[in-house]
């Protein structure tokens, strides 16, 4: 198997010819910056290459940005290294990655490399997102083929989860059974940097959730709950071992049920992100609410003054999901 590292080894030799020490150093120094992105969301560089996707370039490039703040001039070397990375991916056939995909990258890329921000996302439509959704419910029971319909039911959570929550798809997939507080409907998610904070669930995410935990019916196996994931594999190659999600598992599934809803746009599991921070924004009016709920590291200094209870995080999303939650049932 071809590891994250040794793709990178092999690309940085593959440059060496005809360059200088420095320009190769250089290239070095994206690249170990690229590999520190991918330890902070645990996707480690000794898994294959071909687990990369355009996804983890775009993110690795905000993350340098915003959460590392890495100065303009900087930043450009360093995506101009990792966009050679994956140029040389593709080359090798590495990784498949399709034209659309390649073609985000260059724009984002180029955003940055002119010295302003990320743009702004497209946004989903409502009836996109309904779509999905739809196409995840439609999929039809199947009782007699249990792990079939152990992964119905999950992909149906997954969605409904990633909806409600504004989770990224890292923190989706690393959420234990224990993480779960029953008592609210929220759990405990650990974001970028091993940051802690509580995820909020509207009625339909958190009954999906429990309609698949009830079905998997774990307790019976005598291993103790808070030990096993959220969100579990249910492929034949597992056999009976009860192993989490991976991110690009559920990118899997995600582009699978987008391709049955005849969605012609361009959705990731992050479009849903977009769209919850979005939703959130427009019924409450306040910045700082969304960044607390999804996760993001201070923009300014005086960001860290604008810390909100977790009473009026919840109050928003109640606003904004419209439902009473378990505390007013």
């Amino acid at each position: 198997m071809l590891t994250i590292d040794d793709a990178i080894q092999n690309f940085l030799r593959d440059r060496a010819v005809g360059q200088s020490a420095q320009t190769i150093e250089t290239y070095a120094q994206g690249m170990r910056r690229f590999t520190e992105y991918l330890d902070s969301i645990r996707h480690s560089p000794t898994r294959a290459a071909s687990t990369l996707s355009v996804d983890h370039a775009l993110d690795c490039a905000k993350w340098l940005s915003e959460e590392r703040q890495i100065a303009k001039a900087t930043l450009r070397t360093y995506l101009s290294a990792i966009s050679r990375f994956y140029a040389y991916l593709l080359r090798e056939k590495i990784v498949n990655l399709s034209a659309s995909d390649m073609e985000r990258m260059r724009d984002a890329y180029h955003q940055y490399r002119k010295g302003g921000s990320r743009p702004l996302p497209k946004l989903p439509p409502d009836e996109a997102i309904t779509a999905l959704l739809s196409a995840a419910r439609r999929v039809k029971p199947q009782p007699k083929k249990p792990r079939l319909d152990l992964a119905r039911l999950r992909n149906i959570a997954m969605l409904e989860a990633l909806r409600a929550s504004g989770m990224r798809v890292g923190e989706l997939v690393g959420l234990k059974r224990d993480d779960l507080d029953h008592r609210n409907h929220t759990a405990r998610v650990t974001g970028k940097g091993d940051k802690q904070r509580v995820v909020y669930f509207d009625d339909a995410a958190w009954n999906a959730i429990q309609a698949y935990l009830k079905t998997r019916n774990d307790g019976a196996r005598g291993r103790a709950l808070y030990q096993l994931p959220l969100f579990a594999r249910h492929d034949r190659r597992v056999s009976n071992k009860i192993l989490p999600m991976t991110t690009d598992g559920v990118r899997l599934v995600f582009n699978q049920l987008a391709r049955a809803a005849g969605i012609e746009i361009v959705m990731t599991p992050h479009s849903l992100r977009h769209a919850f921070a979005t939703k959130i924004l427009e019924a409450t009016g306040d910045l700082a609410v969304v960044q607390d709920m999804l996760g993001h590291a201070s923009p300014a200094t005086t960001r860290v003054y604008a810390k909100v209870s977790s009473k009026r995080m919840r109050d928003a999303h109640r606003t904004a999901f419209g439902y009473r939650g378990a505390e007013d049932a």
